[in-house]
């Protein structure tokens, strides 16, 4: 037995077939405890989170409180970015319409809105082209190119997109029209003929600024073009804008696009959520009244309660409404886009509701005819629309722990969308499969990737993938594990608890929420709510006390086979605030559940 599986709690698999993995103190965590429960009444329980973000005695309250301008590079040091501001100065020096793509998710359409506010400042005429998903698809294309040029634009930025757009950017390029590329995906060896191209991911650029969103990459560049309209004497007659009042569009976008929040990240969205608090932005504040937020914005509301509102309208609806939304000048205005992205929503969430129960059938259908589930879940659906496929997906592969392919059958071409698990590299697979000619169009990362095909190639695609995940799976031993900050009774997840867990946030990507294990509860209660009933609160209890567990879409988890009224379970989970009606009651977010 290896040193990981000494430390697994019970050495057995959680009912979602995980091993709760348990840190042993080292003499300088207890070290650590000692002091910052001496020095700042810092709880012991926490103390894992500091020393996995290597924070010490002397940088403590940094990290509590974070400055953007500590971690804020000179723009410059990014390959292609002096030229880039030049090129955006003269621009704005002889007031001439820029245009704008952008891509059509929140990272996209935050980009395009903080360029557009921060052009539109200067009375420079902007104009935006969001594509269509189901249209054209993703990135440039030589069409909406050359309709920005039509409406008077000789330089154009693409943000979150272009950086593997080599064909539309080639014919582009044979005008006298200049392209800028702002992206952070990762380039080919090829770059696309541009004026210049910003990407921290460029393999000039080392990896150190890897971890950024399109969004946090455009706000880098604003700052380096302030610089150069300062250094032009540009603000003699106007007035500096202060770049602070732009931080809710780079937080939204950077939660959204799931990025790791560390350095740069993490100030950005910490610095950002408490501009949206002050509700500058009149779409943002729009967005957050009609999803009826009951507390101050945090970096889950930015992840579950607004992006996936302004998603939705590149999922199901008109593109173009978020970044309309995010740009807008109007209350009323504001509120009815708000009202429309509201209702793409709620149409979305029953699409992937209705699609979700539709594949759990076929998950569970194949189970019972191989007597067990399979290493690999490969779907395919006829009416399942091409805008959900890549939530389905993740839902799926969260449910049954196993990598899902979701195939959305069209007439010849299907369009596909995967998501994977730890050590199951599915965008290489993928690429692997486009070398093979088995799709027109394929790629994405280790966990999650997206394809087009054929639809005669989808039986020898799906053979593809099971051959590869069956080798994976005999190659390696595939341990998912869950890091367990601490192992508390119910009686220390308490409010004091709560306050420094916030203190230390925001959590999400690469700054995972920690995470408690309460042994040997009892379970008091169980009562379902929400609409349909789809939700279960239950109440557990130990000999230090009881708290509320709540489990959202019961049906879509593993959970409700083993709960049951006077049962003893250990759980695995997290500290959320329920500030429901100003009670600011604590309650437990169970991850996971050991018998």
């Amino acid at each position: 037995m290896d040193d990981n599986q000494n430390s697994y709690y019970q050495n057995k698999k959680s009912i979602n077939q995980n091993y709760w993995k348990l840190s042993t103190k080292t003499e300088l965590e207890t070290h650590f405890e000692l002091f910052f429960s001496q020095r700042f009444n810092f709880p012991s329980a926490l103390v894992p989170i500091l020393i996995e973000n290597k924070v010490s005695k002397d940088n403590f309250e940094l990290f509590l409180d974070p400055k953007i301008k500590n971690f804020l590079p000179d723009p410059n040091i990014f390959i292609d970015m002096d030229k880039t501001v030049k090129r955006i100065a003269n621009e704005i020096e002889n007031k001439n319409p820029i245009g704008i793509f952008g891509d059509y998710d929140v990272d996209g359409a935050t980009s395009a809105a903080l360029l557009k506010l921060f052009l539109q400042y200067f009375g420079i005429e902007v104009h935006i082209h969001i594509p269509d998903r189901f249209l054209e698809g993703y990135g440039p294309n030589i069409s909406a190119l050359n309709s920005l040029v039509s409406k008077g634009s000789n330089l154009i930025i693409t943000v979150d997109c272009g950086i593997n757009s080599y064909e539309p950017l080639k014919e582009l390029n044979k005008t006298n029209i200049d392209c800028i590329i702002i992206d952070h995906h990762t380039p080919d060896d090829d770059l696309p003929p541009a004026f210049s191209i910003v990407n921290p991911k460029r393999k000039e650029n080392g990896i150190e600024y890897h971890y950024l969103s399109a969004v946090g990459v455009t706000f880098i560049m604003i700052v380096g073009l302030t610089r150069e309209l300062r250094q032009r004497g540009v603000f003699e007659k106007i007035k500096e804008p202060n770049l602070f009042r732009f931080l809710d569009l780079v937080a939204l976008g950077t939660v959204c696009d799931v990025v790791p929040l560390k350095g740069l990240n993490r100030c950005f969205v910490k610095a950002g959520l408490n501009i949206i608090s002050q509700r500058k932005n009149l779409g943002i504040n729009a967005l957050c009244d009609i999803s009826d937020l009951n507390k101050i914005p945090d970096e889950e509301t930015l992840g579950y309660k607004l992006g996936p509102k302004i998603n939705a309208a590149g999922r199901i609806g008109s593109s173009d409404i978020g970044v309309s939304l995010l740009i807008s000048k109007d209350i009323s205005k504001a509120n009815e886009l708000a009202s429309k992205l509201y209702q793409l929503n709620e149409k979305r969430k029953k699409l992937t509701n209705n699609s979700t129960l539709e594949a759990i059938g076929m998950v569970e259908s194949e189970k019972n005819k191989l007597g067990k589930l399979p290493d690999f879940l490969f779907l395919v659906g006829e009416n399942w629309n091409e805008g959900i496929i890549g939530i389905l997906a993740g839902k799926i592969k969260e449910k049954y722990n196993r990598p899902c392919c979701v195939i959305s059958l069209g007439q010849n071409h299907s369009k596909g969308s995967a998501r994977s698990i730890a050590n199951i590299p599915i965008g290489e697979y993928f690429l692997e499969a486009l070398d093979k000619k088995l799709l027109v169009k394929g790629g994405g990362h280790d966990l999650a990737a997206g394809l087009t095909i054929e639809n005669n190639k989808i039986q020898m695609f799906k053979d593809f993938l099971i051959s590869k995940v069956e080798h994976a799976f005999q190659e390696n031993e595939l341990v998912s594990e869950i890091s367990v900050t601490s192992e508390l009774s119910i009686s220390a997840l308490n409010s004091d608890l709560m306050d420094w867990i916030k203190k230390l946030g925001p959590w999400g990507q690469g700054n995972p929420i920690p995470k408690f294990l309460i042994k040997d509860v009892i379970i008091k209660k169980l009562v379902f709510f929400g609409k349909e009933k789809q939700h279960l609160l239950v109440k557990v209890s130990d000999n230090s006390g009881e708290i509320d567990c709540k489990i959202f879409n019961i049906n879509e988890t593993a959970f409700s086979s083993v709960l049951e009224k006077n049962k003893s379970l250990h759980l695995l989970g997290n500290l959320v605030s329920n500030e429901w009606n100003n009670k600011n009651k604590v309650e437990f977010n169970l991850i996971d559940i050991m018998t």
